[in-house]
């Protein structure tokens, strides 16, 4: 079966099952027919009515084989029965089952794929954005503390301390964003991990 069929045909153990079945309901309809014949009191014409009642149950099992499933295989395709083992309706469910879970699961991952990266891109904009407003506030901040300090009251190791560590924070500060992406990366890999299911 390449596809799922849309309308589910009549499943069937044994192609003897169907005939048993065939045989339960010409026995059914021909005393349902008895039945009538006699409320209306013409039983000896029923010898008149077998042959269109035979060619009705014929075409009505002609029109009804298409729709059936034999262990597991359609009446069109031929087969042995002696050949193949019993077909498992239970199991085929369960693989339909998972190959729809798995459509629906890469369906979703298809989905994350194309949204997670522009979520990840606004957010480390915001990030950025919020610790460059930071680093300007600190700037504005620190230029009075410096302003009212003359160059002649520096020490020149004080001096290349502070270059040392403004240098350093500018290296920090690219650190902490790089190391702040990573952690958000693993944070959203983490969760994706966990929510699938084997």
């Amino acid at each position: 079966m390449d596809a799922r069929e849309d309308l589910p045909k009549i499943s069937v153990e044994t192609e003897q099952d169907w005939r048993r079945l065939q045989r339960n309901i010409s026995t059914a309809f021909l005393d349902r027919l008895d039945l009538e014949l006699e409320s209306q009191g013409v039983s000896q014409d029923r010898e008149s009515f077998l042959p269109h009642i035979n060619q009705f149950l014929d075409t009505l099992f002609a029109i009804t084989r298409p729709n059936l499933r034999i262990n597991g295989r359609t009446t069109e395709e031929p087969y042995d029965d002696e050949e193949m083992e019993p077909f498992d309706e239970a199991l085929d469910r369960h693989i339909w089952s998972l190959s729809d879970q798995r459509l629906k699961w890469d369906r979703e991952i298809g989905s994350r794929r194309r949204t997670r990266p522009t979520e990840i891109e606004a957010m480390i904009q915001g990030v950025y954005t919020q610790h460059r407003g930071i680093d300007m506030d600190i700037d504005a901040n620190q230029e009075p503390c410096l302003s009212d300090l003359d160059g002649s009251q520096l020490d020149p190791a004080i001096e290349e301390t502070f270059v040392n560590a403004v240098a350093m924070s500018a290296q920090l500060s690219q650190s902490i964003s790089m190391q702040y992406e990573r952690a958000n990366r693993f944070t959203a890999v983490s969760t994706e991990v966990k929510a699938l299911k084997p």
